[in-house]
C-alpha cells in the first residue's frame, strides 16, 4: 500500500512559506494600521485646509471687490457703447427735448442797448441808386478786451480844528498812497472763491484783462478783510438755515498745507433755501455737526450713514448712497454669476421700494416698509462679504431710512449737500487746500456768503455783494 501525505521536503518547504506569509501578514497589518491612521490625519487636514481655503477665497473675493472699487475711484467706470445686459431697475432721467430757440441767443432788451450803429446803403456796387429800401435789425453782444483800469486821483483837504485839537480830513485816509478800489476787491473774491482760481490764476486774469498788477500778498489780505466784513452775514445765514424745517449735512477732505494735517470741510445746506454754511479745516469728529446744528435745532437732518450723525434726532439716511451700494454689487465683475444674479434681485427689490417711497409715501403703512427692508437685509449663504456688511448696516438703520414717512417735506437723498460740496471739491483740486487754519476759516466765511448770494440773486450778484 502506497504511503499517503507529502514528503518531508515539501512539508518543510510549505512550512517555511507559511511562516514567511505570517511574517509578511504581520508586517502588512502594521503598515495598514499606519496607513489608516495617516489617512485619518489627512482627512482631518483636508477639512482644515478646505476651511482655510474657503476663508482665503472669501478674503480674495473681498479684496477683488475693494480693488474694483478703488479702480473706479481712480480711473472711473468704463462705459460700454452697447449695454445689452444692463437691466438697471432705475430708469435714466428723461432728457427734455430742446427747442430751436434754445440754440439761439435771446434778443437783448431795449434798455440793454448801449450803442446804435447805422449802416446806410445809397448805391449798389455798380453805382446804381437803390430803391425800395428796407430796414433790418440785428444785435451784437460784445465785451471790451482789454478793459482799461480806472485810476482815481483823490485830492483831499486836511485842516486843524482848534476846538477838537486834532487834524480832520474830508474823507478817511488809507494807510498807503496807492489803495485798491472796492470793485477790484469784489472781483478778487469772486475769482478766488466762486471761480475757484488759484492766486497765480487770479493774477493772470487781472493782468491779461485789465493790465492790473497785484501781488499774492495783496490777494491774501483782500480775502482776509472781506471775511471779517462778511462774518456778521455768515452768522445771520447760519441762524437762518437752522430755522428751516430740515437741513442736509456732509463732509469731505481738506488739506492744511502748513503742518501737513489732513483736515475736513463740512457743509450744512438748507432743505428749502438750498443755501449753505461751510466749516473748513476742521476735524472729522461729531462735534462739527453739533456746531453747525446748534443746541436748539429740532428739525430733521438728511445725511449719509457716517458715524458722526448716528445720534442725531429726526435723522433721515440718504437713499442714494444705499442704492449706489446695491447697484455697484449688482454690476460688479468680480463675483460669480450666482452671486451676481442674487445681487441683481436684491437691487431690483430696493429700487421698487424706493420708487414707492418717491411716488407715494402713504401707499403702504410704516410696518409694511419695515418688513420689506427687513426681508431685503436678510443675509443669504452665498452673499459676498461686502454685501453682508451692507445688509447688516441696513438692518441696524431701517428706522432711519423711513423717517421720511413722518413728513412729506423730508428729502429721500442727500444730493443737496453733495452738490454744495462739489464746488469745494473742485476748488481743492486746483489749490490743493488752504495754507493755514486761518485762511481755511476765511474761505469758509466767503464761500458760505458768496454762494448763498449767488443762489438768491442769479442775475445781479455783484449788485447785492
Amino acid at each position: 500500500m502506497a504511503k499517503r501525505g507529502l514528503p518531508p521536503e515539501e512539508v518543510k518547504k510549505r512550512l517555511i512559506r507559511l511562516r514567511n506569509l505570517e511574517y509578511l501578514h504581520e508586517q502588512q497589518r502594521f503598515k495598514i494600521w499606519h496607513l489608516r491612521d495617516e489617512n485619518r490625519a489627512f482627512k482631518k487636514e483636508i477639512i482644515v485646509l478646505k476651511a482655510v481655503v474657503g476663508e482665503q477665497q472669501k478674503t480674495i473675493d473681498d479684496l477683488k471687490l475693494q480693488i474694483e472699487e478703488l479702480r473706479v475711484m481712480v480711473f472711473g467706470r468704463k462705459r460700454k457703447k452697447e449695454r445689452a445686459d444692463d437691466d438697471d431697475p432705475l430708469p435714466p432721467k428723461q432728457k427734455t427735448p430742446r427747442t430751436d430757440a434754445s440754440y439761439k441767443r435771446p434778443i437783448p432788451k431795449d434798455e440793454e442797448v448801449t450803442e446804435v450803429v447805422t449802416h446806410p446803403l445809397a448805391t449798389c456796387q455798380c453805382g446804381t441808386e437803390m430803391t425800395e429800401k428796407q430796414t433790418l435789425i440785428f444785435y451784437e453782444e460784445d465785451i471790451p478786451i482789454p478793459a482799461k483800469k480806472i485810476v482815481r486821483k483823490h485830492i483831499i483837504e486836511k485842516a486843524y480844528c482848534q476846538k477838537c485839537t486834532h487834524w480832520v480830513s474830508a474823507v478817511p485816509l488809507p494807510n498807503h498812497k496807492a489803495a485798491l478800489g472796492r470793485n477790484v476787491q469784489k472781483y478778487v473774491c469772486y475769482l478766488s472763491v466762486l471761480c475757484r482760481l488759484s492766486f497765480t490764476q487770479v493774477q493772470n486774469v487781472l493782468s491779461d484783462t485789465y493790465a492790473f498788477n497785484i501781488s499774492q500778498g495783496e490777494i491774501a489780505k483782500i480775502l482776509q478783510r472781506e471775511s471779517v466784513r462778511l462774518r456778521p452775514f455768515f452768522e445771520q445765514l447760519r441762524v437762518k438755515i437752522r430755522g428751516e424745517p430740515g437741513v442736509h449735512l456732509d463732509e469731505t477732505g481738506w488739506k492744511l498745507l502748513c503742518g501737513g494735517e489732513q483736515s475736513y470741510a463740512w457743509v450744512m445746506s438748507g432743505a428749502e433755501s438750498q443755501e449753505s454754511i461751510f466749516l473748513v479745516g476742521e476735524s472729522r469728529g461729531k462735534g462739527n455737526a453739533e456746531t453747525l446744528l446748534g443746541e436748539h435745532f429740532n428739525g430733521f437732518v438728511v445725511s449719509d450713514d457716517y458715524g458722526a450723525y448716528r445720534k442725531l434726532n429726526n435723522h433721515q439716511l440718504c437713499w442714494a448712497h444705499l442704492l449706489r451700494k446695491f447697484r455697484d454689487m449688482a454690476h460688479s465683475e468680480e463675483i460669480s454669476d450666482t452671486q451676481k444674479e442674487s445681487c441683481k434681485e436684491d437691487y431690483a427689490k430696493l429700487c421698487a421700494l424706493y420708487d414707492d417711497l418717491k411716488q407715494r409715501r402713504d401707499m403702504q403703512p410704516y410696518s409694511e416698509y419695515t418688513k420689506r427692508l427687513a426681508n431685503l437685509s436678510a443675509i443669504k449663504p452665498h452673499d459676498p462679504k461686502k454685501l453682508v456688511s451692507i445688509k447688516q448696516t441696513l438692518r441696524k438703520n431701517i428706522s432711519n431710512y423711513l423717517v421720511c414717512l413722518s413728513d412729506g417735506r423730508i428729502p429721500l437723498t442727500n444730493n443737496q449737500a453733495e452738490r454744495s460740496l462739489r464746488h469745494l471739491v473742485l476748488k481743492r483740486k486746483i489749490s490743493f487746500g488752504s495754507l493755514t487754519k486761518k485762511t481755511a476759516e476765511n474761505l469758509a466765511i466767503l464761500l458760505s456768503v458768496l454762494l448763498s448770494l449767488k443762489q438768491r440773486y442769479q442775475s445781479s450778484f455783484f449788485g447785492e455783494y
